[in-house]
Order: structure tokens, then sequence, then C-alpha cells
């Protein structure tokens, strides 16, 4: 009987001194670890070469409605209205791609400063009074505070991947919006040179020269036009690449999470209120 009792403290002690390690590694050690720069250099860097994308994309958007407006007449106007109006969706992105870069040290220290301790704690709580509601929280705590750890890293893993698919498509949308551009700006200044030469075109020269002006806007719209195209389809898939994807694979794991957590949080409360109840009579 007395050894039986020496082994189960003997057993228990053991116990007790490895979750006292655990969450004193987690807090001192592993939260860090996890939380210094080079740790997350990969994952900081491939956001930051987003960003300077979406940056590069908004600075050539401004550029190309500027030189959109300018075209002579009131029929490009529209179309510089809607890509000025695209600056919503690249601070969007841009919000979103900023907040994956802020909660990639935050989750990991929360998760491995108090999630993982507290799990332990209850572990050792657990050693005293022997709940399985208890024990099953301490061990579903520490799993969320893994997936918790997790979650953000692979959602921008799994959106890198679909964004370097079409990452040549981006680059293409710039080097498209600056030739668009460039070739408004030219026109414009050949309409410009030959406008001021206007008083010495008459009769047929005059027609031809109207005639000609028309053609060079209507082209210089149909360059705008390609821009707009262009800029939309690279804002859908940044949008999806780095709002959508994160957010579903986030989904993904917090159903994970639901389902782990799927306890009857009564009997922890029960429990907690009878040992309250023993300590004050005591």
């Amino acid at each position: 009987m007395i050894e039986h009792i020496k082994m189960k403290f003997s057993k228990r002690t053991m116990i007790l001194i490895t979750l006292l390690f655990i969450a004193l590694l987690s807090i001192f050690v592993v939260s860090r670890i996890v939380t210094a720069p080079a740790f997350n250099a990969a994952t900081i860097e491939s956001l930051d070469e987003k960003k300077a994308t979406v940056m590069r994309l908004a600075v050539t958007a401004a550029a190309s409605s500027t030189a959109i407006s300018l075209i002579p007449g009131d029929a490009a106007m529209p179309i510089a209205n809607q890509i000025a109006e695209l600056t919503s969706y690249f601070i969007v992105i841009l919000g979103a791609i900023l907040l994956e870069k802020m909660l990639i040290p935050v989750v990991g220290y929360v998760s491995f400063t108090y999630i993982i301790p507290f799990a332990c704690v209850l572990g050792i709580f657990n050693l005293y009074i022997k709940k399985d509601v208890v024990k099953n929280l301490a061990i579903k705590l520490a799993l969320f505070g893994i997936i918790l750890f997790v979650a953000i890293p692979v959602s921008i893993k799994v959106s890198d991947l679909i964004y370097d698919s079409y990452q040549s498509s981006i680059e293409q949308t710039i080097e498209t919006a600056t030739q668009s551009k460039d070739y408004i700006e030219e026109k414009k200044k050949d309409i410009s040179a030959e406008d001021q030469n206007l008083i010495e075109k008459i009769g047929d020269s005059l027609s031809n020269f109207t005639s000609r002006i028309g053609n060079d806007i209507s082209a210089m719209v149909k360059k705008g036009e390609d821009t707009l195209a262009a800029f939309l389809d690279a804002i859908a898939v940044l949008i999806i690449t780095s709002c959508v994807i994160p957010i579903v694979v986030i989904i993904i794991f917090a159903w994970i999470i639901k389902i782990l957590f799927s306890f009857d949080s009564n009997g922890v409360s029960t429990i907690f209120r009878k040992r309250l109840g023993k300590w004050q009579t005591k």
C-alpha cells in the first residue's frame, strides 16, 4: 500500500515537474524564438514584396488616371474616374497585408506566453482533482494555442502559392498601364503640336486633320479601357490572395478549433463551484 502511494506520488510529481518545465520553456524560450524577427523573416519578406507590388500598382493607377483625364473631350473622363476610385481597393489590400504582418508575432506571443502555460496549469490542477473535463480542457487549450500559432503563417503560405501563379500577370498589368500612359502622353503632345498649326490648315487639310485627331483620341480612349481592365484583373487577384484565401484558411482552422472545443463547459463550471465551496467550508 505504501509502495503504491509512493509510486503514485512519484508519478504525479514527475508529471507536475514536466508541466512546469513546459510552461516555463514556453514562456521564456519558445515565446522569444517565435517572436524574433529572424524566425518570421521569410514570411515577412513575402508580405513586404506583396506590399511593394500593391504600392506600385497604386502609383501606376494614379499616373494612368491623370494621363487619361488629359485626353481631349469627355469620352475618357469616366475611365479616369473609375481608375482613380480603385484607390480604395488598394487601401483595403494594403490593410490586409499589414494586419497579417502584425499578427505573425502577436499570435506566437499569445500562444506560448499565455495559452499553453495556462493549459499546463490546468494539467497540474487536474493532478489533484482528477476530473476528465479539466484534463480535456487542458489538452484542447494546448492544441488551440498551437493551431492559433500556425493559422496565420499557413494562410499566408497558401495565398503565396496562388499569388506566385499570377505574379507575372500583375507585373504585366503594371507594364501595360505604364505603356498606355506613355502612349497617351505622347499622343497628347502630338495633338497639341498639331493643334498649334491649326490655323494653317484649311479646306480638305483641315478635314483630314480633324479626322486624324479623332482617330488618335479614340485610340487613347481604347488604351484607357485596356488599362482599366488590367487593373481590375490585378485587383481581383490581390483581393483573393491577400484577403479571401487567408480568411478561408482561418475559418477552416476555426472550424477545427470548434470541433476540438465541443465539450460540456457546464461541467467545468460545476467542478470549480464545488471546489470553491469546499475551500470556503474549510
